[in-house]
């Protein structure tokens, strides 16, 4: 079961996400920095049997909602459970990526292309009875 805890947890580790940001800051073309991206977003941690990575929601340039985050290799199902997660906490969710392995988990979590010349996908949380 993949948990969640968001910044404001009293449980969150900041210093794990900072250091594993760091480590993929390449791969996520970031421009910002971990504390800029950290206080503007709405920031989790992901855990299954230890930290795997972290997924956070930020609002873009254009007011819409988009996701972004990083992970340990191999824990493809637990990123795709943290996207579904955190993406259901908003009505319509973006992502923007170039990265293969980011499109399939996106893909699995219920996104769609809305442009693949753009390189954006859109998720629209699903109404549940």
């Amino acid at each position: 079961m993949v948990i969640l805890k968001e910044k404001t947890d009293p449980f969150f580790d900041k210093q794990e996400a900072r250091q594993n940001f760091e480590q993929n800051r390449t791969e996520l073309q970031d421009i910002n920095g971990f504390e800029k991206i950290f206080s503007n977003s709405r920031f989790f941690n992901i855990y299954h049997h230890g930290y795997v990575g972290s997924v956070f929601i930020y609002e873009g340039e254009d007011g819409k909602n988009y996701i972004g985050g990083y992970a340990a290799r191999k824990h493809h199902q637990d990123v795709v459970a943290a996207i579904c997660q955190a993406a259901d906490l908003f009505e319509e969710v973006y992502a923007h990526t170039t990265h293969l392995n980011a499109v399939i988990a996106l893909k699995k979590a219920g996104f769609e292309w809305v442009s693949r010349k753009q390189h954006l996908l859109k998720r629209k949380r699903k109404e549940t009875k």
